[in-house]
């Protein structure tokens, strides 16, 4: 579900870049930043950093069954940490800066979406100058300009009941 949430999201990016800046291998995907002895993709890379769980509300709820009610756990509502990061070489500091700005445009211009009608927010999240650079130090890569968002509405409902050793529901991921 992660990948299908941030693999949307880099697909609308790419649609809004690409009318403003021409470049036929595209200018907004998902990846790892910083892997090394890949080439630069001259692209914004869209990464997770961390996920954390969402603390608000209550945690278990009352279901019905057979014999009265039980106490359920409540899905986990997690929020993902994610850069979004204008990975160009050297050469090309001053277009990665400019597809920066028009990344954080979008982001401004596009702070809710749905992805199979489950909706999401994004939001940038303030760092200091150290946080980012310890951000940047554990993904072991080089700083490229970037933005570290916040993206709430990761649903993970886990309704997996063991009885007597056999299998009477199953995991899901609700988006």
């Amino acid at each position: 579900m992660i990948k299908r949430i941030l693999t949307y999201y880099a697909e609308r990016l790419e649609e809004y870049l690409s009318r403003l800046h021409h470049q036929p291998e595209g200018l907004a995907t998902v990846g790892l930043i910083g892997s090394a002895g890949e080439e630069c993709p001259n692209k914004v890379v869209i990464s997770l950093v961390n996920l954390e769980q969402e603390t608000s509300g209550d945690m278990t709820y009352m279901q019905r069954s057979g014999s009265g009610f039980v106490g359920k756990g409540a899905p986990l509502m997690m929020n993902m940490h994610i850069v979004l990061a204008a990975v160009y070489d050297g050469k090309r500091y001053g277009e990665a800066l400019s597809v920066l700005s028009e990344t954080l445009a979008f982001i401004r211009s596009t702070p809710k979406f749905q992805v199979d009608g489950c909706a999401y927010t994004l939001e940038i999240v303030p760092m200091s100058t150290m946080d980012f650079h310890n951000i940047w130090t554990t993904m072991g890569g080089q700083y490229y300009p970037s933005v570290i968002c916040k993206l709430r509405g990761l649903t993970i409902d886990s309704t997996e009941i063991i009885s007597g050793g056999s299998r009477t529901g199953k995991m899901s991921v609700k988006t």
